[in-house]
C-alpha cells in the first residue's frame, strides 16, 4: 500500500493561476504533473514515492479492471488538478 498520503502534507503549493492547493509529481515519461492532494473516488492516477526524482513521485495511469483492484484493495487514487482548474487551458502546450 501507497504511503504517499503522508508526504503530501508538506509538499502542498498552490496553483499559480487558481491558487488551490496542488501536489506536483512526475509522469513516466519525466513531465510535471499537478496532482489534486485528496484521493478522489474517481481517480486513475496510482501514485508512487520515488525519493530518486525530482518531484518525490510518480504519478502512473491506471484504468479499468487495475484501476477497480486498486480501488477495491484501498490504494488512494488520484485526479490531475487539470480536471478542476478553471485556468487549465492556459497550461496546455500548443
Amino acid at each position: 500500500m501507497s504511503n504517499i498520503d503522508q508526504t503530501f502534507a508538506t509538499d502542498i503549493t498552490k496553483c499559480r493561476t487558481c491558487r488551490a492547493e496542488i501536489v506536483w509529481a512526475s509522469t513516466t515519461k519525466g513531465n510535471a504533473i499537478p496532482l489534486e492532494p485528496e484521493p478522489s473516488p474517481n481517480g486513475n492516477l496510482n501514485v508512487y514515492p520515488v525519493p530518486a526524482d525530482p518531484r518525490g513521485r510518480i504519478a502512473i495511469v491506471v484504468t479499468n479492471s487495475r484501476r477497480a483492484a486498486l480501488a477495491a484493495a484501498g490504494i488512494p487514487l488520484y485526479v490531475s488538478h487539470f480536471l478542476s482548474c478553471p485556468d487549465a487551458a492556459e497550461w496546455r502546450k500548443q
